[in-house]
């Protein structure tokens, strides 16, 4: 796998040494590198470029990502940029940015979440986000080296072994116990490791087109996000968060258009001009870009001792805004069993549930988008069940297998996701939030018992059987933490038994995703003989 066309000078020095090695430094990149330096796992990430990418992304951040930055500190800082910048809520169909609305809706992740999770969505620039996680990951140590250019790596049976040109070109090598691959949707890890994919490459064709124009005048007070002019190519336009800069993305057929034709300068300037609303004197193209759309997923997301995450391992339409929130959840589920393994609390087979959890996941957010490509807040006919945003970011489900001594025959088997609040802690799902009381020092939210990559042990307030359990089997604590939600722990009203399909007697494992691994309903009869097997399954030794 080689992404350069000359062949480096042979490396000389020692190489550097690293747990996990992250080639790609964008949201996905610089999320994994902070997940993991946050749990005391020092990586090395290398990106070629030195800046963060100018072009517009992601700006919807849904409630289960915002949960991940939460437990890593970063959450309170991404908000921050939120409240200082215009509100954004709602995304609208219209005659022209200038002109009358013809539909507006609010977008889901807008929506008020505080019932399912002590996190609201946040509508920011991703680039904006990712100087936040740049920061705070380099402060909890993660080596950061951008403007590095990856070359190719090699792996044995024990170790990946990098080739890389620093920022002034002179070849170095990086050795690791594992590779994260997080360079985009043209990965050259992924090419060079051979790996196909499945979907459609090549959904749609559109060309992007880039300007600079004070649009604020044109947005004050309509709190709107993103746009669509009810032209030909049903242009998208979407702005920065400073509303000083933008795109106006047109769809085309590259089959039947030229688009050296199409989108000549004088073309380019007129399309601009009819989606703002704007004469030509009032914005200035800066750019001109052919982008294509797809909607696929790689065939496998691991080789040896190399993980794919992000755009690598899944691309899809950025209808409902998935695409980010996808790659970043990849990362949080990747790194918190790569802690778990260099921390040996886990086996190395823990690691082969990453891609039977996560690619089900990619393959139906792929699925959603594609529906959602009608319109907006419309579906294609025919194309599957339509699930809400909230269920599809939020409310998946891993279908891996696991314990669930509630229900271990289910009659039908359970979706693959569905709408947050319906879930009950089964195994697979995320753990319910619950609010905890005030003044206890232990967070606002069962999801903030989930501490540095651990696994945590919630039990019912009757169920001090499975304490002592845990006790007798981890009298050091090095594997698990144990808390009993008594009363004085939850929120008046709240009950963690109920919420979590127990009766006051059971217990739940939480991994250090916050995903539940394994319930029981009730005291059993020889606890720690059942949470002994339990923890064994959920650490795969």
């Amino acid at each position: 796998m080689n992404e350069n066309t000359s062949t480096p000078a042979p490396c000389s020095a020692a190489p550097d040494r690293a747990s996990v090695l992250i080639v790609g430094g964008s949201i996905v990149g610089v999320s994994a590198a902070l997940f993991l330096a946050a749990r005391g796992v020092t990586p090395i990430l290398v990106e070629r470029h030195t800046g963060v990418s100018p072009r517009l992304r992601a700006k919807l951040f849904y409630p289960r990502t915002m949960e991940a930055y939460r437990a890593v500190g970063a959450a309170d800082d991404i908000y921050a940029i939120e409240r200082e910048r215009p509100r954004s809520e709602y995304a609208a169909v219209v005659e022209s940015l200038a002109g009358a609305e013809i539909r507006r809706w609010r977008l889901p992740a807008a929506d008020d979440y505080s019932a399912i999770s002590p996190c609201q969505g946040a509508m920011v620039k991703q680039g904006d986000a990712e100087r936040v996680l740049r920061m705070r990951a380099a402060a909890d140590g993660a080596d950061l080296r951008f403007g590095h250019h990856f070359v190719d790596c090699e792996q044995t049976g024990q170790r990946v072994t990098a080739r890389v040109l620093d920022d002034r070109g002179v070849p170095y090598t990086v050795e690791a116990d594992y590779l994260l691959a997080a360079d985009g949707s043209a990965s050259a890890i992924r090419e060079g490791l051979g790996i196909a994919r499945s979907g459609n490459q090549a959904l749609a064709s559109s060309m992007e087109l880039t300007f600079t124009a004070d649009l604020r005048p044109l947005l004050d007070g309509r709190a709107l996000a993103l746009a669509f002019a009810d032209h030909p190519g049903r242009p998208f336009i979407s702005w920065t968060t400073s509303q000083d800069a933008g795109t106006v993305s047109v769809g085309y057929d590259p089959a039947t258009m030229d688009t050296d034709t199409a989108f000549a300068p004088d073309r380019c300037q007129a399309i601009v001009s009819a989606a703002l609303g704007l004469p030509t004197s009032g914005f200035q193209i800066t750019g001109a870009r052919p982008w294509q759309m797809g909607a696929w997923v790689a065939d496998t997301y691991r080789v040896g001792r190399v993980f794919l995450v992000g755009d690598a391992a899944h691309v899809c339409p950025p209808v409902g805004g998935f695409g980010a929130n996808t790659g970043v959840q990849d990362a949080w589920n990747l790194t918190a069993k790569l802690v778990s393994v260099l921390r040996a609390d886990a086996g190395e087979r823990l690691l082969d549930r990453y891609e039977t959890e996560r690619r089900p996941v990619a393959e139906l957010t792929a699925r959603q988008a594609v529906q959602r490509m009608a319109g907006p807040r419309e579906h294609a006919a025919g194309s599957g069940q339509s699930l809400s945003e909230a269920a599809v970011a939020v409310g998946y489900r891993y279908p891996a297998p696991v314990t669930d001594a509630v229900a271990p025959c289910a009659e039908a088997p359970l979706p693959l996701a569905d709408e947050p609040e319906r879930w009950r802690g089964e195994p697979g799902t995320r753990l319910p939030h619950i609010p905890l009381a005030e003044g206890t020092n232990m967070g606002s939210s069962t999801l903030d018992l989930v501490r540095g990559g651990r696994h945590v042990l919630l039990i019912g307030r009757q169920g001090r059987t499975w304490a002592q359990a845990a006790q007798t089997l981890d009298p050091d604590r090095a594997l698990l933490d144990t808390v009993v939600l008594t009363p004085q722990i939850l929120a008046p009203g709240s009950s963690f038994a109920d919420r979590c399909g127990i009766g006051e007697d059971g217990a739940v494992i939480v991994r250090p995703d916050g995903v539940v691994s394994w319930r029981s309903v009730h005291r059993a009869d020889a606890p720690c003989a059942a949470l002994e097997t339990a923890l064994r399954q959920t650490m795969q030794r």
